[in-house]
């Protein structure tokens, strides 16, 4: 199962610098900065033990949430404050409180990809389909398909987002490496209303949209995209913002790394937002909303990339996505933020503000917590 599921996971510009005007010939004091707050650091999150091996910046600690989920591609928490996770060996498993074991509430599922919340309302992206569950005292209920027929092949459908307009995006994966789809909803983030009827192609060329997540400062979506495999060293793995009529390329174009250039048929496609090393499998994405990061932090995406198809060390890491600029002339700087995983997937924000990432390769959710 493992290579089957590989198969459908995968396939920094420098600031501007700034000047100082020169002094009023007045005088005029200047303005104190006003400073910005350092975050008082919190104890370590209760019930929770240290984790060792893993690569962060300084004063950020690593802590296992949660062991035992197998082979986890998304999690979020419910509206009863649980998180739930989903594995691509067809389980649903709860986790009902910061180092609890995980229960698990349904199996047998095909490949599954992702989940999300609307109130009580569950929604999993399974191979092909789309499942409605309903929460109740603690139990689901349901599991019809709101959305089935969906294209797979190579790649199947991925993420689910659900956005403030009562909307919900979905990302769906190519059928191959490289080919002309006769689907247009393959290779595509899709647009449902709020009851899953079809509203159209959002952003066509593709490849594998994995992740999606609402940028909360903005309300914008924005999306992470695996690249081809067949072009050696290139391309890189990409993040876009999604926009209604956008065109991301494949399979006539793509993005260099490390620059982002464009090459290939590039006519009316979108540049990237921000570019991540070839072959990575850049997947997982959440936006850091939260305080317990300070300041630097606030609004910064993080991103997993699960690594190679082929095995070796490439990927295998959290990246941070420091965003610049809007419209055309949005940025996004990438540095390492941890490292030490076999292969990181899911990623969601902890209601105590420290970030969760769930490895797909050793079946840990590891909380990064600021302590210093």
């Amino acid at each position: 199962m493992a290579a089957v599921v590989a198969l459908l996971l995968v396939g920094c510009g420098q600031p501007t610098a700034r000047t100082t005007p020169s002094a009023s010939p007045r005088h005029t004091p200047s303005p104190s900065p006003t400073p910005v707050p350092t975050p008082t650091p919190l104890p370590p999150p209760p019930n929770l033990a240290p984790a060792g091996g893993f690569g962060a910046p300084g004063g950020f600690s690593a802590y296992v949430y949660a062991r035992g989920l197998g082979s986890m591609t998304a999690m979020a928490f419910g509206p009863d404050g649980r998180l739930y996770v989903l594995s691509s060996g067809g389980s649903l498993a709860v986790v009902p409180s910061p180092g609890a074991g995980p229960q698990t509430l349904l199996s047998g599922l095909p490949i599954a990809l992702g989940l999300a919340w609307r109130d009580n309302d569950l929604y999993l992206s399974v191979r092909g389909s789309v499942r409605r569950y309903h929460l109740s005292n603690g139990a689901l209920s349901g599991g019809g398909a709101v959305v089935s027929g969906l294209p797979v092949g190579r790649h199947q459908n991925d993420w689910i987002l659900p956005m403030p307009n009562g909307d919900f995006l979905l990302g769906v994966g190519s059928t191959c490496d490289v080919c002309n789809e006769a689907n247009s909803r393959s290779a595509s983030v899709l647009r449902f209303h709020a009851d899953w009827s079809y509203a159209g192609v959002v952003v066509r060329g593709t490849r594998n949209p994995y992740g999606l997540a609402l940028r909360g400062s903005t309300g914008d979506a924005y999306v992470t995209i695996n690249g081809q495999d067949n072009l050696g060293a290139q391309p890189a793995d990409h993040l876009l913002r999604v926009t209604d009529g956008e065109d991301a390329g494949w399979p006539r174009c793509w993005p260099a790394f490390p620059d982002g250039s464009l090459h290939g048929n590039c006519a009316g496609v979108a540049p990237p937002v921000a570019v991540f090393t070839p072959h990575t499998s850049a997947d997982g994405i959440t936006f850091y909303d939260g305080a317990e990061f300070g300041a630097n932090y606030a609004d910064n995406a993080f991103v997993t990339e699960w690594g190679a198809n082929v095995g070796g060390p490439t990927g295998r890491r959290v990246m941070r996505v420091v965003l610049s600029g809007s419209g055309a002339s949005e940025h996004g700087q990438v540095t390492d933020f941890a490292t030490g995983f076999s292969h990181p997937l899911a990623i969601n924000e902890a209601p105590d503000g420290g970030l969760l990432v769930g490895d797909y390769g050793t079946g840990q959710i590891t909380e990064f917590f600021r302590t210093s």
